[in-house]
């Protein structure tokens, strides 16, 4: 496990650790259920006081991403059971035993075609993306209609507590974080992560940049700038100077664009950005190859229904993610 510590840049060590470690837990580098490193033992490979390494823990807890547990250590939090034995109820044991004949090298098609013959079931009807900032899953939404050609909506926790049956023949995607507390809205809904990552090329165009460079980042969601605008100060500290602007917010990032060395924009902000005609920009996407290719195949495996039609969260699709 490597991590990059910038004693330099301006950004407090701890925020840095804090930064890198959410990336990994997204990323699938650090799995559910999987022990970190002792504090002390981190501290001294980083060459930082214990205490920093201690508070950076404290704060993954605080915000849900790993569990503290006296006199054992640090671990990343399981999104719920691994093994069909810990499974609650009929639906999840059957959703886990599908899932573990995917890991063991069958296509999501055989799977499928499996389960036919013995219940006739169908695959999800659609998808739902849930999470709590909605530009967030507008964002995702987006991506995946793109990468995969599909139809989805998106929801909040809150829509989904109001309405559980929101999920019934869907298949749920959501983020790492938020995987357990929606599986407590919808038991036995059938919930996808979706890992996220920064490739490798992007962390490249970032360190090649020349001493005073400056970065724009260009996000339709809120929930982006806070941890681009870290990780990059992490790589580069007080080298680069970065600015981070909601598409929204045009007339910000429109005085800031042309000046920019090197322009960054998600899916749903990369078009219009063009059109201001920066100098360099580079668009990134949240959902990596690698995810869009473990969807597919789960979009082939059948998921569990409830008795009645599941209705919109709101009623209605999102106006860009959605398709008739």
């Amino acid at each position: 496990m490597e991590f990059v510590v910038n004693r330099k840049g301006g950004v407090p060590v701890r925020d840095q650790l804090v930064t890198q470690l959410e990336l990994k837990i997204l990323g699938g580098e650090l799995t559910h259920g999987q022990r970190l490193p002792s504090v002390r033992s981190l501290a001294r490979r980083l060459r930082v006081h214990h205490n920093t390494v201690s508070a950076a823990y404290q704060d993954l807890q605080d915000s849900g991403h790993v569990e503290l547990r006296r006199g054992s250590g640090v671990f990343v939090c399981r999104a719920g059971p691994v093994a069909v034995s810990e499974a609650r109820g009929l639906d999840e044991m059957i959703r886990m035993a599908l899932h573990v004949a995917l890991r063991k090298g069958h296509t999501g098609a055989q799977v499928r075609a499996a389960v036919e013959r013995w219940l006739a079931a169908a695959p999800p009807d659609r998808i739902v993306v849930v999470d709590p900032s909605r530009e967030m899953a507008e964002l995702l939404v987006h991506e995946l209609k793109q990468g995969l050609g599909i139809d989805a909506l998106c929801a909040t926790p809150e829509d989904v507590a109001a309405q559980p049956s929101l999920l019934s023949g869907a298949l749920a995607l959501v983020l790492p974080y938020h995987v357990e507390s929606v599986r407590r809205m919808s038991p036995g809904s059938a919930l996808e992560e979706v890992t996220i990552e920064v490739p490798q090329a992007e962390r490249e165009a970032v360190v090649a940049l020349p001493p005073g460079s400056i970065v724009l980042v260009v996000s339709h969601s809120p929930t982006v700038l806070p941890f681009a605008s870290v990780f990059l100060r992490s790589l580069r500290g007080h080298e680069i100077v970065v600015e981070t602007r909601l598409l929204s917010a045009a007339r910000e990032w429109r005085r800031l664009v042309r000046a920019a060395d090197l322009v960054v924009a998600d899916a749903l902000s990369i078009d219009t950005v063009r059109k201001a005609g920066p100098k360099r920009v580079r668009e990134v996407r949240v959902v990596s190859r690698k995810a869009l290719d473990r969807l597919k195949d789960a979009l082939t495996v059948v998921v569990p229904r409830v008795t009645g039609p599941a209705q919109g969260a709101t009623g209605k699709r999102s106006g860009r993610s959605a398709s008739t």
